[in-house]
């Protein structure tokens, strides 16, 4: 082989060196001292870090970031459902505005349902605190004639002792009755004046965008 064949060889060989892959896709990374390094691969206790690809020239046609901690993971993880959770109570949000508006034709509407509700619950109280005046009234006389047994000095029977019992249950009953519809009262009242606010606003809104076409 002649001087100018090996040298063109040789020649040859370099530059098909420097164009393999090995060659046109360095890595290159900061070791443990904070010095720079590079090469074919990066060493495993440096694989999370962040890496710079570069070609045979040294200029970068890749970079990828360090690998994210748990930390970071679960904090991306938090603000996802937080936004999901964000949007989710938008659309109930939506979609309770747009039953508002398609149930109620107008204010007045609500004000007229409002007070149907609560006189109907007014009624529902008016009957139990009649029937516990009732229930009163033939109480006083049971404990009335156990006294006047007492009086005569006889024991009052076991079926007055019932009846006393069972008289006074009955009225503590019906008084939890009337307790429990007061507090349906204040709930309706306060769901429906919410709702007439609600309403207001929102007639408020389209009117305002009607007329500003």
């Amino acid at each position: 082989m002649t001087s100018n064949t090996l040298r063109i060889v040789i020649i040859s060989t370099l530059f098909a060196i420097s164009l393999s892959p090995a060659h046109a896709r360095i890595k290159c990374w900061t070791n443990s001292d904070g010095i720079r390094e590079c090469g074919n691969t990066v060493p495993p206790e440096y694989s999370q870090q962040n890496t710079k690809q570069v070609n045979k020239l040294g200029v970068t046609i890749k970079e990828t970031g360090r690998a994210k901690t748990q930390e970071e993971l679960d904090a991306e993880d938090r603000k996802i459902a937080e936004e999901r959770e964000r949007q989710l109570a938008i659309q109930k949000q939506k979609e309770s505005d747009q039953l508002l508006l398609n149930t109620f034709a107008s204010a007045d509407d609500i004000i007229l349902a409002r007070e149907g509700k609560l006189t109907s619950l007014h009624a529902e109280i008016s009957l139990r605190e009649a029937h516990i005046k009732k229930l009163q009234s033939n109480l006083d006389k049971i404990v009335a004639s156990a006294a006047d047994m007492e009086r005569k000095g006889q024991r009052p029977t076991e079926q007055v002792l019932n009846d006393i019992r069972n008289v006074k249950a009955q009225i503590a009953e019906n008084k939890r009755y009337i307790l429990a519809k007061q507090q349906e009262q204040e709930i309706v009242k306060k769901r429906y004046d919410e709702d007439l606010v609600r309403y207001n606003r929102l007639r408020s809104e389209a009117d305002y965008l009607a007329n500003s076409k």
